[in-house]
């Protein structure tokens, strides 16, 4: 047996993240900064197109770390210079759309001669501007087409080669490296498709099954940075969402999560936070207790409570992570078995027959674990 053969074809996590057809982020991937605003005070520019690295610290269970953006740095228009450049709101969106799509289809898988596998999407321009522009006809009630994308086919070229070439440096707080990465490994043309290597940590939290369901539709459809990391950060932390709870950060907890850093008064920040707490379809209200040293105000705790329409969102998200984390596996190790939910299908009857599918199957495997059990 040769050594890639050693390897599952189609790893039992790959398959249990497909069952989904949904935004799968993982929390920790989620909490590492990644993005640099273009207006961003930190950025010093060596020369006039070639800027440095920016650190941005970021804590993680108590713990503080740095992440350490190196810009990607391309070819201007016309190829005789060239220019840093550091994703933004467009290179995060680029990366959600590619996430959300590669839970929907069969994804390569490449050892690369380890043992950790690389997933490989294939894809068109096309397919990556539908992902986005039917977000939005869900969210906003418009019946645009994938040619009305807010980014051509040129800029998502160029969105997805600042992916590919900015990296990613964590060090613990003593200075200490944890790990590097890039966002997308690698991306080539094979015909009219694309072929786009993941990077290392999502493939990483798609091989250890360390993700969540979140709503692709409203994150993909937001409007700007700042809400695209709200709604993702609600998505991520405000898991038992219900009617009477509330989720309570702090405006420094959702500054550092978010990179929101424009107003130089507390006061005037903390105003605009709410402001856009307030804006998002997740968030039925929110209540403000500023925290003040003297007459000076250092903090807020914000109450957030979710609308409907999010509550039912993260009931169906919960069901389908339970779903995945309940899958049974067969003795061998080699095949899944995932519960059908009614909203998978188009009608009750071809529900009620892949139940009584699911449930001879499982039978079956219930009974050959026993049967191990017994003999071992």
């Amino acid at each position: 047996m040769s050594e890639q053969n050693k390897f599952p074809a189609h790893p039992i996590q790959l398959e249990l993240f497909h069952s989904t057809k949904q935004l799968n982020l993982s929390e920790a991937y989620e909490s590492i900064p990644k993005e640099v605003a273009p207006r961003d005070s930190a950025i010093v520019w060596e020369s006039e197109n070639i800027a440095l690295p920016i650190e941005k610290s970021f804590s993680v269970d108590g713990q503080t770390f740095v992440s350490e953006i190196k810009p990607a740095t391309l070819k201007t228009g016309k190829g005789k210079t060239y220019k840093s450049h550091f994703p933004y709101f467009r290179e995060l969106r680029i990366e959600y759309a590619l996430i959300s799509l590669a839970s929907k289809q069969w994804l390569g898988v490449d050892y690369h001669g380890g043992t950790e596998p690389t997933y490989k999407l294939q894809v068109t321009f096309y397919q990556i501007q539908k992902e986005i522009v039917e977000a939005i006809n869900e969210q906003e009630g418009r019946d645009l087409k994938p040619n009305d994308c807010p980014y051509n086919t040129t800029s998502l070229h160029e969105g997805l080669k600042i992916l590919k070439e900015s990296s990613y440096t964590v060090y613990d707080s003593l200075g200490k490296k944890e790990y590097s990465f890039n966002r997308i490994k690698d991306f080539y043309r094979n015909g009219d498709k694309l072929i786009i290597e993941l990077g290392t940590m999502i493939c990483g939290y798609i091989s250890r099954g360390d993700w969540n369901v979140a709503d692709a539709y409203s994150i993909l459809a937001s409007k700007t940075y700042y809400t695209m990391k709200l709604k993702t950060l609600l998505n991520m932390k405000f898991r038992y969402a219900r009617r009477g709870s509330f989720y309570n950060p702090s405006f420094s907890l959702l500054a550092e999560k978010i990179g929101f850093g424009e107003y130089a008064n507390k006061r005037d920040a903390i105003r605009k936070m709410k402001q856009l707490l307030e804006g998002l379809s997740e968030v039925e209200y929110v209540l403000m207790e500023t925290k003040k040293e003297g007459r000076k105000v250092v903090d807020a705790i914000f109450q957030i409570a979710p609308s409907n329409q999010f509550i039912d969102s993260i009931i169906e998200a919960n069901k389908l992570n339970r779903r995945a984390k309940d899958a049974l596996v067969s003795p061998d190790g080699e095949h899944v078995l995932i519960k059908p939910l009614e909203s998978d299908f188009q009608n009750r009857r071809d529900y009620e027959k892949a139940k009584r599918e699911y449930d001879t199957k499982k039978g079956q495997i219930l009974y050959s674990q026993r049967h191990l059990s017994r003999n071992t």
